[in-house]
């Protein structure tokens, strides 16, 4: 079977029926008129073929998401494979993160929590990035890492709502939405281009920069 090129964004949680489905639903809404982006999701401890939970299904709903596009949601388990293949690697907290560069050492580079991405990217927002790659935008977020002044770890992870009050959900996807809005505005500034790497194939480093944000 042949992989669908594209740049591939990945979002992984622990069961794969609340919150990265949510990130893979509304970055498939928001990034809509951009086929070379491909958007998938997986979770740790995934049981595959689960669907989404109704309570996350109603969240989606009041971010746009069409019902039947959450109820045909399924569950997928994380292998070494997906993360090997994606371009960006989007944790809903700091576990799923280090999971997936456990899983793909080379992918430390570009694997970042959900939040701390929009954060990086928030930047590009108020700039003209048409110039720029999805590659490249991922190359620079690494690069601001270390300086994010905002950087708080507590920060960084997104409470998984199994199990919890429909009102906690409200909120855990009130969080998302708004992180997903950041990174999808970034991303879809930007033009078209290739991820420099095949399936499965470690990232040199990330391409060679010769461009800057600057502040605003």
């Amino acid at each position: 079977m042949t992989e669908t090129s594209g740049f591939r964004i990945l979002a992984i949680c622990s069961g794969n029926v609340c919150r990265s489905p949510l990130v893979e639903l509304l970055l498939r809404h928001r990034l809509a008129d951009r086929p070379d982006f491909v958007i998938e999701g997986a979770g740790m401890i995934a049981r595959p073929g689960d669907q989404m939970t109704v309570e996350m299904i109603r969240v989606a709903g009041r971010y746009g998401v069409g019902e039947r596009d959450a109820c045909d949601h399924r569950a997928r388990r994380l292998d070494v494979a997906t993360v090997a293949r994606a371009d960006l690697v989007l944790g809903l907290a700091r576990d799923h993160r280090a999971k997936a560069v456990q899983m793909q050492p080379s992918a430390v580079r570009r694997a970042f929590t959900l939040t701390e991405f929009a954060r990086l990217v928030e930047g590009a927002a108020r700039e003209r990035t048409t110039e720029f790659t999805p590659a490249e935008l991922v190359a620079e977020a690494t690069a601001r890492r270390g300086l994010d002044p905002q950087r708080d770890r507590n920060r960084d992870d997104i409470e998984d709502p199994i199990g919890l009050p429909q009102a906690v959900y409200d909120e855990v996807g009130r969080k998302i939405a708004g992180a997903v809005d950041t990174i999808a505005y970034a991303l879809g500034r930007t033009r078209a281009g290739e991820s420099g790497r095949g399936p499965g194939e470690p990232s040199s480093g990330g391409p060679s920069l010769t461009f800057s944000f600057r502040p605003v």
